[in-house]
């Protein structure tokens, strides 16, 4: 069925001169827009695309103005049919939709071609949205495949690569890249930064694994390389990376990592090691992992299109990306200072941490943020729950789980099943999830969340703090 689907949107794409991109604005939703635009450009068809942070009303207000021969919806689309069906009424343009997120009960109009994994039954961390992107890209045309690298950007990005390890549909995807070339995969050190982070600040930042003595001490981190004997600067001056690294130096490395975590007891010791993804485009190496966190970084600054020319290996993109980097991470900065300033704004229970942050973390952070959170300032096995005021007036949360409570059954997806139409509505996947929902209703929502909680966890979990 998905593949008699993706045969009927080529054809009308195939027929079609204008067509209209709506993408969402993050990691996944940006590398899906640029699938999209690389595969339609080849085709030689005028392209108006755009992302949005979600599918509103008056976002389709705007679109029902426009005149394409077809809209295409990447990474968003399958939860918001009933907008969608109304948009398909209203213009009488058909639809395709690429998403791999739970779908809404809502039938969907006879104009919209509907492409989503779930439809099959596969689980919505099967694939990404730019997943799907790619499956129809490469559908429109075998050379796509060289676009197979940007599935992979959009699957990390969107938290599918479980302990550093794809699976399912996903790693089809990582084998086109690597058998295309465009991507290495090579085992290595669970290290975020290899390629652009200074060696000892990657320690210093590490939670997945996490060092003890290291993780969240720059000094010790700093002392611990110095022990080893393994030089923190090049010879120029600059500072050293994972990537500059010797084999032997690395070796070194990884035992003294291992090392201190059996002297302190951490659950599987060794466990440090994962894959690691080295694309080259157009004369560029690049992390594969880093690209994606700066294609989040871009669409959170509102520089979409920046990230989407830049995960295309367009030279343009890279001479813009450290300016808007440098933006996000004073921003970054200037909300974890605000979040330690303001311990009174987190309700702690003894299975969650719930961050009430207003108006002061800007609603396209609020998701970054709670992430800093749950892996750098928190040790124990709680959930944590960011609430920000949107510029609509609306509260955006969003909420991560650490992976121990993901294998004791926690799956955010079914926590925000269950918050009533009346308070808004929300969706995600089992370790990371959000919501809109109106303001004033954010104690029900922690009631929801204490509740769930309560329910797999037993009451073990249970006291406030």
């Amino acid at each position: 069925m998905l593949d008699e689907r993706i045969s009927e949107a080529v054809e009308h794409i195939k027929t079609s001169e204008f067509v209209r991109v709506v993408s969402h604005y993050d990691a996944d939703g940006i590398s899906a827009a640029a699938v999209l635009l690389s595969a339609l450009s080849r085709e030689g068809k005028k392209i108006h695309l755009s992302t949005e942070k979600q599918l509103k009303p008056a976002v389709i207000e705007r679109l029902k103005l426009e005149d394409p021969d077809v809209f295409v919806f990447s990474d968003l689309g399958s939860g918001q049919m009933e907008l969608l069906n109304e948009l398909a009424e209203t213009t009488g343009k058909k639809i395709i939709v690429l998403d791999h997120h739970i779908p809404s009960s809502v039938e969907p109009h006879k104009n919209i071609i509907h492409i989503n994994p779930c439809l099959e039954g596969r689980d919505e961390d099967d694939m990404s949205g730019s997943g799907v992107s790619y499956m129809l890209a490469r559908a429109l045309n075998s050379r796509n495949k060289d676009l197979s690298y940007l599935a992979v950007v959009g699957a990390i990005g969107d938290i599918q690569d479980s302990n550093w390890v794809m699976k399912g549909s996903n790693k089809l995807m990582l084998d086109d890249a690597v058998v295309d070339g465009i991507l290495e995969k090579k085992k290595g050190l669970r290290l975020f930064g290899r390629m652009n982070r200074p060696l000892h600040k990657a320690l210093e930042y590490s939670t997945d694994p996490y060092i003890p003595g290291v993780t969240g001490e720059e000094s010790a981190a700093v002392q611990f390389l110095s022990n080893l004997n393994i030089d923190l600067k090049r010879e120029d001056g600059s500072w050293r990376t994972l990537d500059d690294l010797t084999d032997e130096e690395m070796k070194k490395l990884a035992s003294a990592i291992i090392c201190e975590r059996i002297r302190e007891n951490e659950a599987s010791p060794e466990e440090i090691f994962g894959d690691v993804y080295t694309l080259k485009l157009n004369g560029y190496r690049i992390d594969a992992r880093e690209m994606a966190t700066t294609l989040n970084a871009c669409g959170r600054m509102g520089h979409a299109s920046i990230g989407i020319l830049y995960s295309l290996g367009i030279k343009f993109a890279f001479n813009r990306i450290e300016g808007i980097l440098n933006g996000y991470r004073k921003l970054i900065t200037k909300y974890i200072n605000w979040r330690r300033e303001n311990e009174d704004k987190i309700i702690k229970t003894n299975r969650a941490h719930y961050i009430l942050a207003d108006d002061q973390i800007h609603e396209n952070f609020i998701g970054t943020i709670t992430s800093i959170y749950e892996k750098s300032f928190i040790n124990d096995e709680k959930v944590v729950m960011g609430f920000a005021v949107t510029e609509d007036g609306e509260v955006k949360v969003s909420a991560r789980v650490p992976s121990q409570l993901v294998e004791r059954g926690i799956n955010l997806k079914n926590l925000f099943k269950r918050i009533p139409k009346e308070y808004g509505y929300g969706g995600g996947h089992a370790a990371a999830g959000g919501a809109f929902i109106k303001k004033g209703v954010e104690k029900e929502i922690i009631n929801i969340c204490e509740s769930y909680l309560k329910e797999v966890l037993g009451d073990s979990n249970g006291k406030q703090d």
